[in-house]
């Protein structure tokens, strides 16, 4: 089968960005139903910084290429391949393997940029529409009228999860650690508080729904500020990293420190709490086929993914100090 040379990021040692390799490989051409991408773009996630420090349970044995999204052309095509053809600029979802600048997947996991949307705007999407549909309308159920706490909100996540709440109709209160962010915030629509405002101020509550990014002892005190039948959808344990440092200690302190949730309690609290794992949910061919639906609609009911910044591919170990700094909103990028 014929060959294509192409480069990947690989992570071959936990710890500092720096160790990451940037290597030349050989990929094959695509097989039965399957599509190859010439990508432009690759999307940085948080869960990526996790997995290089050693923390993500999900990631693969070392060396693996992390990357869970790109956007780029359609450069081949195999047989029985019937929606795309090559030429067409398209954005795809992907159990790792994202940093590289060839990438060949089965055709179910990519998508038609949507339309109105450029390549670096496709490339800030997938991870980030699919993790904030399922939460918001799949496991919360937001609604008209509805008040909403997006934990994460300047991030790309909270970037698109505070438009979708919008779009329901819902009131939105969105948090930052950062004071200067608040204008980033208030530009979406939604109301800024600094992590420090919120929590000092205990009137801020009777939340329908929160979005947490962060895990550890934040999950019990923000739930307080439900109302009855509120609910709380966790993303992950953000708190549990600090500057992109190897930290075992800190990571397990934020695992221990996550409350074990009593159904019991939960009687008591009236409240609904959600764990999210978007990885696990698009291993499964159900819920590819019903969340790619949900990513056509896009065409008709456009968010904009705001690009915090880009980085040429070789610039990785820039682009993950970059976010795991905190100093990006919207989404970080490479570029290829």
């Amino acid at each position: 089968m014929k060959q294509v040379t192409h480069r990947e990021i690989r992570i071959a040692k936990y710890g500092a960005a720096e160790h990451m390799q940037f290597r030349d490989a050989n990929q094959v051409a695509p097989k039965a139903g399957e599509v190859q991408i010439a990508v432009r773009y690759s999307g940085i996630n948080f869960a990526d910084i996790q997995m290089r420090l050693g923390f993500y349970p999900d990631a693969p044995k070392k060396p693996f290429v992390p990357g869970y999204e790109v956007s780029g052309i359609v450069s081949a095509v195999g047989a029985g391949v019937t929606r795309l053809r090559e030429g067409d600029e398209v954005v795809a979802g992907t159990v790792f393997g994202g940093y590289t600048s060839t990438l060949t997947l089965a055709e179910k996991n990519v998508f038609a940029v949507p339309k109105g949307s450029t390549l670096a705007e496709g490339a800030a999407l997938p991870v980030n529409f699919f993790t904030c549909h399922i939460a918001l309308h799949e496991m919360a159920r937001i609604r008209q009228g509805d008040r909403v706490l997006i934990e994460c909100a300047t991030g790309g996540v909270g970037t698109l999860a505070i438009q979708m709440a919008l779009q329901s109709g819902a009131e939105v209160v969105g948090l930052t650690g950062t004071a200067s962010k608040k204008a980033y915030i208030e530009k979406l629509g939604a109301t800024a508080m600094t992590r420090d405002e919120f929590y000092a101020d205990p009137s801020v509550n009777d939340f329908d729904f929160i979005l947490n990014a962060s895990g550890g002892p934040e999950v019990r005190p923000q739930m307080k500020r439900l109302r009855i039948t509120g609910r709380i959808v966790c993303l992950g344990m953000n708190s549990g990293v600090k500057d992109g440092k190897r930290n075992i200690f800190r990571m397990l302190s934020a695992v221990v420190q996550t409350p074990r949730i009593s159904i019991v309690k939960l009687f008591g609290d009236n409240a609904g709490v959600f764990a999210l794992n978007a990885l696990h949910v698009l291993q499964d061919d159900y819920w590819i086929g019903k969340l790619g639906e949900a990513f056509a609609e896009l065409d008709d009911t456009p968010l904009v993914a705001h690009i915090g910044k880009t980085f040429a591919a070789d610039k990785v170990a820039d682009a993950h100090e970059y976010l795991q700094t905190r100093q990006a909103t919207g989404k970080v990028l490479l570029e290829w």
